[in-house]
């Protein structure tokens, strides 16, 4: 991932997200780049104060702000990139993170099995990388993450 500038990053994903007010992209933009900066951090560490996690959680909580009006922010973004790639690479990737304190009510079983006591989430990430001819001489993109 060849991200230089993560505020630089997340300003060009999600500047035109819709999510009903100005200052919930803003702060869509800032948690987004305070996460790609702390890479593998939790938020109360990429954070950095404690305005801007309560600020994170806020926005986490807000049952105004749908997940499918983020990713559309972040797919328009990258749209004209795609359309004008000859080929694209996609790596995928599913982990599986498993909890055991209270949350696990909600959450559902990660095992084949139902009687498992493992209860989480899957998280499927996609890492993509756009050619711009038929040759195989990459020119990665910024904007992939």
């Amino acid at each position: 991932m060849l991200i230089k500038d993560t505020e630089e990053w997340a300003n060009n994903l999600f500047e035109h997200a819709e999510l009903g007010d100005e200052r919930r992209t803003k702060r869509l933009i800032k948690i987004s780049h305070q996460m790609a900066s702390n890479s593998g951090c939790s938020i109360v560490k990429a954070s950095g104060s404690q305005a801007s996690i309560e600020g994170a959680y806020r926005f986490l909580r807000n049952d105004k702000i749908e997940a499918n009006d983020i990713a559309s922010a972040g797919f328009s973004s990258l749209l004209p990139k795609l359309q004008r790639s000859k080929k694209i690479l996609a790596l995928e990737d599913t982990s599986t993170l498993c909890y055991r304190h209270n949350v696990t009510k909600e959450l559902g079983h990660t095992g084949a099995y139902k009687q498992s006591s493992s209860k989480g989430i899957l998280a499927h990430s996609v890492s993509g990388q756009l050619f711009k001819s038929k040759k195989l001489s990459p020119k990665l993109i910024d904007y992939f993450a």
